[in-house]
């Protein structure tokens, strides 16, 4: 009779994963066990960790198989499932009733202690399974109620702009740059309020605590010298200790942020770092094959550890294989702005290939949040709130600078825009929906949310779609998507510092300023430096590249449907701007009146 080595089995198992969606759930349901939902991401070296341990553990894996339901969730792939489910952390593993009601969850535990929390949660299911289910719902109901609070009602104002303004300064560290004490984030929301603020007031305050946080994240840890691009976050307070995941998200804002503070700030040095990020973005993350930005590049401590020159010789963390709609397109409106901005014309060819290929799926009426050289990876939960308010901003960032295109993107903008008034809106109370209205939704995907974020990324593509439509329902959009946060956005402390812009900009007029010259040339360089720095909360500067290098740079100011003569001295802009055109003598200041 042969010996079976039961242990060498039992190690030789695997967690019996299932992804999440209907099937799963009617698992669970059929053999009344309790999901385990493990919740993770390719970046996440705790991820890794716990996967190389816990769940490779053969007591684990047999007691998980054995009694629970285990749904794997990639957060990138299913970042709605993540914003319900996540419990500060990752990896989370949350523990659910088999219906989806939240029971138990925990970050990164070793095997005996994970083991332990496995045999506790087991336990409660059988014992108190009435009192958890209870719990599940009124987790449930309490997000429907929350979603509900963002209601239309009040006016925005001045006030709010203020009001959030402060708490971005509360939270500043004026020994360190940046906000809070630890860890360190970049934080670019609340650095784009700070430049907005001293664009638009002069105040030097606001300067102080954008350079010495944009100083402290372009000199100190967060940035790899070596290869390139942004760490996620510094464990410390002095930028030190740098967790060395990069994220295309956080690069590509960065890489936005530092170019345009180059230019209002003129620091050259930003502006090498904007630089620097592109190259990182362009030269690792880009798939030329897919058409896309990749999410991210893992964290390998033992590789970080190397000197400069073993690095050079040693194979660096792998990246994300797969690319992102609600990536991709910010990285549109980057690279349209930096071919200029940097004299890098190749950078469009790369921007308008990734907006082609986003629109391209776009106008099939489905946007899948995730993609490949090999195509789509549909989802059963639809698409995302996220994807289609990022493609309506860079359509319209396209037709702002695209003058041979201009048309399509235009196009492109509304269709976007018309699709997120059909599939998302809260049409009573203001504001959008993070997922759409099918079914079966399962689990806290009953309680459609509105995140702000994505809403106030929806209100500023209305208000630019009706400045260059003027189609009125696009304003009145924005005005109740805006509106329904002017008590809800305090529920997210200075992380509403976007909103804050998005207002500013809706309570003032549009000045337009479009810059036509040579891309990277002094004059053209000179000129946007002036229009950028107006003082104007509502500034839209769109830019124009002409064939001839002789032709001097020009810059051409319309408010509303009014135009003015261009000018070509960019100590001039600002006067023309305030008195319609310094060569016309045009009562600009009195239409500016009038509207505002």
């Amino acid at each position: 009779m042969t010996h079976v080595d039961t242990t060498t089995e039992a190690a030789r198992a695997t967690v019996a994963w299932q992804p999440w969606g209907a099937d799963a759930f009617a698992l669970a349901q059929q053999s009344e066990r309790p999901i385990l939902l493990s919740i993770n991401a390719v970046w996440c070296y705790w991820c890794h960790v716990m996967a190389g341990d816990a769940y490779s553990d053969p007591d684990v894996v047999r007691f998980v198989n054995e009694n629970f339901v285990p749904i794997h969730v990639d957060t990138d792939h299913q970042p709605h499932v993540n914003a319900r489910y996540n419990v500060g952390g990752w990896p989370t593993t949350s523990f659910l009733t088999p219906h989806g009601g939240y029971i138990a969850g925990a970050t990164y535990l070793p095997p005996d202690q994970f083991l332990a929390m496995l045999d506790e949660v087991r336990r409660a299911y059988a014992g108190r399974k009435p009192e958890l289910y209870e719990q599940g719902n009124d987790i449930l109901r309490q997000r429907r109620e929350h979603a509900a609070r963002v209601s239309a009602g009040h006016e925005p104002d001045a006030a709010l702009v203020d009001s959030i303004t402060r708490r971005v300064a509360g939270a500043y560290d004026p020994a360190s740059g940046g906000f809070g004490v630890e860890p360190k984030f970049p934080a670019v929301p609340m650095l784009r309020l700070l430049l907005h603020q001293y664009r638009t007031s002069g105040e030097p305050f606001f300067r102080i605590m954008l350079e010495k946080t944009l100083d402290a994240i372009t000199t100190g840890g967060l940035t790899d010298a070596v290869d390139g691009g942004f760490f996620r976050f510094a464990a410390a307070a002095d930028w030190t200790m740098p967790q060395h995941e990069k994220m295309a998200e956080d690069n590509i804002a960065l890489a936005r942020l530092l170019l345009d503070a180059a230019i209002i700030l003129e620091r050259p040095d930003y502006r090498r770092a904007a630089a620097a990020a592109i190259d990182y973005i362009v030269g690792t993350l880009y798939d030329a094959d897919a058409g896309g930005i990749r999410g991210s590049q893992g964290a390998h401590s033992e590789y970080f550890a190397l000197a400069a020159a073993q690095r050079k010789a040693a194979t660096p963390p792998p990246v994300d294989p797969c690319c992102y709609a609600s990536i991709t397109a910010p990285a549109v409106s980057l690279l349209l702005a930096a071919a200029w901005q940097l004299g890098r014309p190749g950078l469009a060819d790369i921007a308008i290939a990734c907006l082609n290929r986003l629109l391209a799926q776009a106008e099939t009426g489905r946007l899948p949040h995730v993609f490949t050289a090999a195509g789509p990876q549909v989802s059963a939960d639809g698409d995302l709130l996220t994807d289609w308010a990022h493609l309506l901003l860079a359509a319209l960032d396209a037709y702002d600078t695209i003058p041979d295109g201009g048309e399509r993107y235009l196009a492109a903008a509304e269709f976007a825009a018309n699709t997120l008034l059909e599939r998302y809106p809260d049409s009573a109370r203001g504001g959008f929906y993070d997922i759409e209205d099918y079914a079966p939704r399962l689990g806290y995907l009953h309680a459609r949310e509105k995140p702000l974020a994505e809403n106030v990324a929806v209100a500023v593509g209305m208000m630019r779609l009706h400045h260059a439509t003027l189609t009125e329902r696009y304003r009145q959009t924005a005005h109740h998507t805006l509106s329904a946060y002017v008590d809800a956005n305090r529920d997210y402390g200075e992380l509403a510092a976007d909103y804050a812009v998005a207002v500013a900009r809706f309570l003032h007029p549009v000045v337009e300023v479009t810059v036509t010259g040579t891309p990277g040339s002094p004059d053209s360089d000179a000129m946007l430096q002036a229009a950028m720095s107006l003082d104007s909360p509502n500034l839209l500067v769109k830019l124009a590249a002409v064939a001839d290098a002789g032709i001097p740079a020009q810059a051409h100011v319309c408010l509303d449907t009014v135009c003015y003569p261009p000018v070509s001295d960019p100590a001039a802009l600002a006067d023309a701007v305030a008195g319609g055109g310094a060569d016309t003598g045009s009562p600009f200041q009195n239409v500016l009146d009038l509207l505002g």
